[in-house]
């Protein structure tokens, strides 16, 4: 995401797993649109507190809205990559977690994975699209 423009990159992945076309993401408010509203808040003050400085990371578990109307449910994690005045670019993953799955154990794993550099960020995150 690049902020001020709001302007998202993000793994063709992330909207399949919505059952929306690429086409409906242009701006970061598409996707925190359909978070559902009980956590939407929580998942957005982590953003602010990122990008404030007062965290060096932002981490959220919500339920977002799929295309047929049902909820599922994210772990989100990121960070800022580029800070060049008010121009910052913010780079983050999102794992699907399922309701049943003690998600604790699994995000201590994906945090050491990403924080590790194994694999890189571009075998992570394979093919990105920028919207404009």
């Amino acid at each position: 995401m690049e902020i001020p423009s709001g302007i998202v990159l993000f793994g063709e992945n992330k909207a399949k797993m919505l059952g929306y076309p690429d086409s409906n993401f242009k701006h970061f408010s598409d996707f925190t649109n359909l978070v559902k509203e009980d956590d939407r808040e929580k998942a957005m003050q982590s953003m602010r507190e990122c990008l404030s400085g007062k965290n060096e990371s932002y981490e959220a578990v919500y339920s977002i809205k799929k295309a047929d109307g049902k909820y599922i449910k994210f772990y989100d994690y990121g960070q800022i990559i580029n800070k060049e005045g008010n121009n910052i670019t913010v780079m983050g993953f999102v794992m699907k977690v399922e309701d049943n799955q003690d998600i604790l154990e699994e995000i201590k794993e994906f945090k050491e994975m990403i924080l590790s550099g194994n694999p890189t960020i571009i075998e992570l995150i394979g093919n990105i699209k920028k919207t404009s």
